[in-house]
């Protein structure tokens, strides 16, 4: 939870982006352990959001100019394998999936904090002041829209379009 605190605060707007993804994946995972298929034990809403997540993340790849989000897809494909072959293969024990899985989690968190840490090292501003920054520009614009503006009628120096206004 940490690393997402970090990259909300000291992040840019990908790292912002994907810290709300991990929990918002970690939200469904945590209420999808009462749906359990006991044939073959398979929680099929967290898979579900397993592989929205990685899809979510194969197209940040190709929109971020960044090297983080490539390793996460790349991690979130093995942990998409790791259900897949738990599936095909019982020898598999629940302990293992869930410890590849867990393993796979800390090498996301790490990642997420190292690209903090990459902005952070490049100099780049966090994404809250600049959207606050954006948000005063967009205020004074809209202050500066609100201005009534002159009468079309108006000549420069006609006291008579002046007189109608009031």
């Amino acid at each position: 939870m940490a690393a997402y605190v970090v990259a909300w605060l000291w992040g840019g707007r990908t790292e912002r982006f994907v810290a709300a993804t991990m929990l918002l994946h970690f939200a469904i995972s945590v209420t999808s352990i009462a749906y359990e298929w006991p044939e073959a034990g398979l929680h099929l809403p967290r898979q579900i959001a397993d592989y929205v997540r990685l899809l979510i993340f194969g197209w940040l790849c190709f929109r971020s100019n960044r090297w983080w989000p490539f390793l996460m897809a790349v991690g979130l494909g093995l942990s998409a394998l790791v259900d897949v072959v738990v599936v095909f293969d019982p020898g598999i024990s629940p302990n293992g999936a869930v410890s590849a899985k867990i393993g796979l989690a800390y090498l996301f968190d790490l990642t997420l904090l190292l690209s903090v840490c990459e902005r952070w090292l490049a100099g780049e501003p966090p994404a809250g002041r600049a959207a606050w920054a954006r948000a005063d520009i967009a205020t004074a614009a809209r202050r500066n829209r609100r201005k009534p503006a002159p009468c079309p009628e108006a000549t420069p120096g006609d006291d008579t379009a002046k007189a109608a206004i009031a």
